[in-house]
């Protein structure tokens, strides 16, 4: 019997037949597109999702390696934070998720050729390419080219190639070429090449080139030495030390020792050294200076020195100097209480102590002295001696071969002369009649 004679009731089964098959293609279909949506979008960071800054630049740090397929609560979490396990490719790939069985779980000994452990708790792993391990409870992970570890918890991670760790807890991170971690508690971290930490307690950072948002411990030793955010420990010794926000140690030692955002920057930076000594052939500080010294050809502070000698072969700068000397052969500050000494010395406002410029002096006011070839000063309360001095209000004495004050007993005179303030008169205007004030502007 042919479709055009079927009855009623057998016309309408093979209908609804065909209805059923429409749905079931229909159904693997949609099912088909969402796999296809969800694998095209499954490394994206979702764009409604703000990151704050340094948890932005710590998710480039560590790796949490052994997610699978089979856990898409894991996958989801990661998407949150703005993670993904291909962050760390080099080459930027995204790879979409294929089903796999989810990684093995406890061993004591484990070898393998790329290994992917969910929680591994014993002695050792072994791995002849790349180890992925979610938790790691032993004492060693040991691979030829990639060591990843979502928790690390034990005495070493080994890798003749990279080590990445989401947090580590432990001794050392040892390889040839890279160690990162998020969250760093050991002794230290150890590459001929590049360290990386988020937050780093530990002895040292051993590589050419150091990196921690904050570091807490011991040194950081290497080529480049740098804190994104703030150093606390013992030392940073390298060629290029740079902490980006405070520093408090017992000293900087390098080419360059730096701390605060630029290297020269103005007098409006936060960031502060505290310790014993700066030393570099540029010893720079942007933002205060709290110390026994800062020594360098170029010596740089800011806001300001507070300790008790600045040095600067070539020059010695500071917002405002307070200690016992500003050596250099240009010795520069705002404000000065102390002594300066060099070939030139400069005080654009106010200076208490004593000016000792070879070739001359300069301060907009002074209580003290000034000896050089030419004294120059807007106010001195004090000595003047040199082969040229000169003072719109002196309060004492000019000893040199030509004098000059606008108020002095004599306004030029040879050898000696002297000002009590009184402009001969005891009037308190200079001879163009303009006030003390006035003469500070």
């Amino acid at each position: 019997m042919d479709g055009s004679t079927a009855t009623g009731p057998v016309r309408f089964a093979r209908l609804k037949r065909s209805g059923h098959m429409r749905v079931r293609r229909l159904a693997a279909t949609s099912t088909f597109s969402l796999l296809l949506l969800y694998a095209g979008a499954s490394g994206a960071t979702p764009p409604s999702v703000a990151v704050a800054p340094a948890a932005a630049e710590d998710a480039t740090i560590g790796t949490t390696p052994a997610r699978s397929a089979a856990a898409p609560q894991s996958e989801m979490s990661a998407g949150a934070r703005g993670e993904s396990i291909f962050d760390d490719d080099p080459r930027g790939r995204r790879e979409a998720p294929v089903a796999t069985d989810p990684p093995l779980d406890w061993a004591v000994l484990h070898a393998g050729l790329r290994p992917h452990l969910g929680t591994f708790g014993g002695i050792a792993t072994f791995a002849l390419a790349h180890e992925r391990i979610e938790r790691f409870y032993g004492v060693a992970s040991v691979s030829t080219v990639r060591n990843d570890a979502g928790t690390f918890v034990g005495l070493s991670q080994v890798a003749l190639g990279r080590n990445l760790a989401d947090t580590y807890v432990g001794g050392f991170q040892v390889s040839l070429t890279e160690n990162r971690a998020r969250s760093f508690v050991g002794v230290g971290q150890t590459t001929l090449a590049y360290n990386r930490a988020g937050s780093m307690v530990g002895a040292f950072q051993l590589a050419g080139y150091n990196r921690a948002r904050i570091f807490q411990g011991g040194f950081q030793l290497g080529g480049y030495n740098r804190t994104d955010q703030d150093f606390e420990g013992i030392a940073q010794v390298g060629a290029f030390d740079h902490s980006r926000g405070d520093f408090a140690g017992l000293f900087q030692l390098g080419v360059v020792s730096a701390t605060g955002p630029e290297l020269f920057g103005t007098d409006v930076a936060r960031s502060s050294f505290s310790g014993v000594a700066q030393l570099g052939v540029a010893s720079v500080v942007d933002g205060r200076f709290y110390g026994v010294g800062q020594v360098g050809a170029v010596s740089y502070a800011s806001r300001g020195f507070n300790g008790l000698v600045q040095v600067g072969a070539l020059g010695a700068l500071a917002g405002d100097f307070k200690g016992l000397a500003q050596l250099g052969a240009l010795a520069m500050s705002n404000s000065a209480t102390g002594a300066q000494i060099g070939a030139v010395a400069i005080t654009l406002k106010e200076a208490e102590g004593v000016q000792l410029g070879v070739l001359g002096n300069y301060a907009k006011s002074i209580d003290g002295a000034q000896v050089g070839i030419v004294n120059l000063a807007g106010e001195i309360h004090g000595v003047q001696v040199g082969l040229f001095n000169h003072a719109r209000t002196l309060r004492g004495l000019q000893i040199g071969l030509v004098n000059h004050a606008n108020d002095g007993v004599l306004p030029w005179s040879a050898i000696v002369n002297m000002g009590f303030g009184d402009g001969d008169g005891g009037g308190t205007d200079d001879v163009d009649g303009r006030s003390r004030a006035a003469l500070l502007e």
